[in-house]
């Protein structure tokens, strides 16, 4: 990422903007990496969501309550694997790895995955 002045703490974020900003950038991916920067909100917001879930004091057997954090766990991984993939994708394309219609394919899916991580989340019964 660039040296600039950090006004975030978002690596996703971070990511979409040097691709918004970079030159290597085609339309496509531009607007791949707007929608990108929105998605990445709502996961955040879904995040919170998730980590005041588990805070939260519930009733159940053991078994319950650590399949409920496990779930946790399991998601914060799946969008912890998204970011890395996008990380491993732009920095494929900035060494020159990728053309224009590959990168341009695969930041979409990456957004795509991106876009529907937060309505995957199920908390379940309460």
């Amino acid at each position: 990422m660039t040296d600039g002045p950090v006004v975030r703490n978002s690596r996703l974020l971070g990511l979409f903007t040097e691709i918004v900003q970079g030159p290597e950038g085609t339309l496509r991916a531009v607007e791949a990496a707007g929608r990108g920067i929105a998605a990445q909100a709502n996961c955040t917001l879904a995040t919170l969501a998730i980590l005041a879930d588990k805070l939260t004091i519930r009733s159940g057997s053991a078994d319950e309550l650590l399949q409920s954090a496990l779930a946790s766990a399991d998601r914060l991984m799946e969008l912890g694997a998204i970011e890395d993939d996008l990380s491993e994708l732009w920095s494929r394309r900035r060494e020159g790895d990728l053309g224009d219609d590959a990168f341009d394919a695969s930041i979409q899916q990456i957004v795509m995955r991106l876009e529907a991580w937060p309505q995957s989340w199920s908390r379940g019964p309460d």
